[in-house]
């Protein structure tokens, strides 16, 4: 621990544990995780340091799961329920601060987790702040400049790769704006010391007396059990900084170091908004195909009857073709704004030769003949084709296409296809050619160059050869390749689950292990005089929500009595759902649909039925479009809702192998529906 900080009498501070638990710990001089299984804690603690502060004792942090309870017969309700006469309560806790409180049984071996508050678990944090002379007296806080306060560090590898437990260093939390990040503490006042711009988490003043009827104060903080994602979502920097220097740094700020140059914020945006996209089509069109190949012996099927069918997945996965092209103009203009030009043009003069293959490849990208078959409705055509990949990311572009395309209401489909919302020609990124077959302007990527190992991510993907998809990662190694490295602030900001998996990489499979400590500060005394930082409490870790060990919450769910059409209309209808024209619209759609037509959907034929749901816009009456606000029954929804997971968990129950453990029933005789 730092060297105690002198006072204004001279007199050096310090802090212990809780004074309540001096005779029972033997003299420990760290903080105390108190434990309260309940929602009213706050009432519980200040009951205890009221009549009887030595049983603070039976609320330390213990280890526990579900299974297996902590173990302490204690934990006794001290809130005062029934008013005593003064004189009455007076004397009991005169009469139990007499009491010698019982020495403190050692903690288990097991290591301790927090659980958290949707757990019913709350956990505070105790201790004195003390003159470190003889007797320990009580150190008051003047106020002004000086405060208190507790920090949480992570226990982390000192440097990457260093690992087991003697190898720990702590790291403090330092949040500014939306970033926050672990940083090492400086290893030169040692780990009991603060770091510049740490977290300093508040701290408040609870009353008590002591033995001898003084009046005591004991320092109390509630641990944010649940910022656990928080805190493991934050990035490290192992690099130490001293609070001085820190200090000095804030009164002389150097200029802000320039970002590195990167191409990765805008590579991650065309993954997310173009390649993706285009994949998951890619993906649907080869799933599509399987399900139209599939014939049974006795089928009299044949290719000209399933065409049809085909023609009405292509025109839905053009209107996404359509969207994902728009997307992909947008970036080239926002990124490689040469090479957009050039495409508006026509004209590759003047391109480096790596914008160049660009435009190449988008020029000479065509559809095959048997996927322009395939979007013939009865040999007529629809819309025209577009030429090239370059011709249909100029015609998405221009104003009227892009705001026909925001503006649609309906499905693409042979009936609207006359709408002037809908682009002038077709040029599907997949779907099924008149061969029934996966085709489309992907197939185009055959001829680009296979990226490196590391090109696109620096991190391994997984391989999957049999995914054709995943060939149109050479699209995106062909614009990322002209990409020139730069200073990337106005790009779009990197997903946090980017930023999470950079995290998870830096911190390896680390278990999350914290400590607490306790903070006295003056800020007028300066490096002189440093904050008095406490000794660390017992390392612990933080219980995530779904936790297998977690303490289980009750939680009581009553369900209508009485099931029955009688019963059922007597529930007012008070739960009003706003719905627009549009969404008004597709609930109609989904009205004309059973579950039976959704299964039959997708089983082959024989048993095979084509959904039909129509072409969907909004709803109208008198030529205006008309909204909707609807009046619903909760407790028939929530009915519907437990069929509804009863049903779904024993269909997946083939695949997770969970029904063992879903639910356990216990009978009540005589609770009946109808009284």
């Amino acid at each position: 621990m730092n060297a105690p900080l002198p006072s204004k009498t001279g007199h050096p501070v310090a802090w212990q544990a809780p004074r309540p638990l001096w005779s029972g710990l033997a003299g420990a001089g760290a903080p105390a995780i108190l434990r309260f299984a309940g929602d009213d804690f706050m009432d519980q603690m200040l009951a205890t340091l009221a009549n009887d502060p030595a049983r603070i004792g039976e609320r330390l942090a213990r280890p526990e799961t579900w299974r297996s309870p902590p173990g302490e017969t204690g934990e006794a309700d001290l809130v005062q329920r029934v008013p005593l006469p003064g004189l009455i309560a007076d004397a009991r806790r005169k009469r139990a601060l007499k009491v010698r409180a019982p020495a403190i049984a050692p903690r288990p071996p097991a290591p301790l987790k927090l659980y958290q508050p949707a757990h019913q678990r709350f956990y505070l944090v105790g201790a004195s702040l003390v003159c470190a002379i003889p007797g320990l007296p009580e150190r008051t806080i003047a106020g002004g400049a000086e405060t208190v306060g507790f920090v949480i560090r992570r226990l982390l590898p000192g440097v990457a790769g260093e690992t087991g437990d003697t190898a720990l260093r702590e790291f403090a939390y330092l949040k500014g704006g939306e970033t926050a990040t672990w940083r090492r503490v400086s290893s030169g006042t040692g780990a009991a010391s603060l770091a510049p711009g740490e977290e300093l988490l508040p701290l408040f003043p609870m009353a008590h007396q002591d033995e001898a009827l003084r009046r005591r104060t004991l320092w109390s903080g509630l641990v944010p059990v649940g910022r656990r994602e928080d805190y493991l979502s934050a990035g490290v920097n192992r690099t130490p900084q001293p609070l001085a220097e820190g200090q000095l740094a804030t009164l002389n700020p150097t200029p802000p170091v320039a970002p590195a140059p990167s191409i990765t914020a805008r590579m991650t945006q065309f993954k997310m908004e173009v390649a993706e996209p285009w994949k998951g089509l890619v993906r649907a069109a080869l799933l599509a195909q399987t399900r139209l190949a599939e014939q049974h012996p006795d089928s009299t099927e044949t290719a000209d009857t399933k065409r049809p069918r085909a023609l009405v997945l292509n025109l839905g996965w053009q209107t996404q073709s359509w969207l994902i092209l728009l997307d992909f103009a947008d970036w080239l203009a926002a990124h490689l704004p040469e090479v957009w030009a050039a495409v508006g043009s026509g004209s590759p003069a003047g391109l480096l030769p790596k914008p160049l293959a660009v435009f190449n490849w988008l020029n000479t990208t065509t559809v095959s003949p048997l996927m322009t078959q395939g979007m013939l409705n009865a040999g007529s055509e629809i819309k025209p084709m577009a030429g090239s990949l370059r011709e249909a990311l100029k015609m998405v572009a221009q104003t009227a296409t892009r705001d026909g395309l925001e503006a649609a209401e309906t499905l693409y489909s042979v009936d609207t296809k006359g709408q002037p919302v809908w682009p002038a020609k077709h040029f599907p990124l997949a779907g099924l050619n008149h061969n029934l077959a996966a085709d489309g302007a992907y197939k185009a990527v055959s001829g680009l160059g296979v990226p490196g190992a590391t090109e696109l991510d620096s991190q391994p993907a997984i391989a999957n050869p049999v995914d054709v998809a995943e060939s149109l990662d050479r699209v995106t190694a062909l614009v990322v390749r002209a990409l020139v490295a730069r200073d990337e602030s106005d790009a779009q900001p990197l997903p946090f689950a980017l930023k999470l998996r950079d995290v998870i990489l830096q911190t390896g499979d680390d278990p999350g292990w914290f400590v607490i400590r306790f903070v006295h500060m003056n800020r007028d005394c300066g490096p002189l005089h440093p904050p008095t930082v406490s000794a660390p409490t017992e390392r612990f870790q933080l219980a995530s929500f779904f936790d297998p060990d977690a303490p289980v919450r009750p939680i009581r769910i009553s369900l209508p009595l009485d099931t029955s059409a009688a019963g059922l209309r007597k529930h007012g209808r008070g739960t009003a759902f706003v719905i627009s024209d549009m969404l008004c619209g597709q609930i109609q759609r989904a009205k004309g649909m059973g579950l039976v037509d959704l299964v039959r959907s997708v089983l082959p034929w024989p048993l095979h039925k084509a959904l039909e749901v129509g072409e969907g816009g909004p709803c109208k009456g008198g030529g205006l479009n008309i909204g909707m606000i609807c009046s619903l029954s909760i407790p028939i929804i929530t009915i519907c809702a437990l069929i509804l997971l009863m049903i779904i968990v024993s269909l997946l129950d083939f695949i997770f192998r969970w029904m063992p453990w879903f639910v356990m029933c216990f009978p009540i005789p005589g609770l009946k529906g109808k009284k």
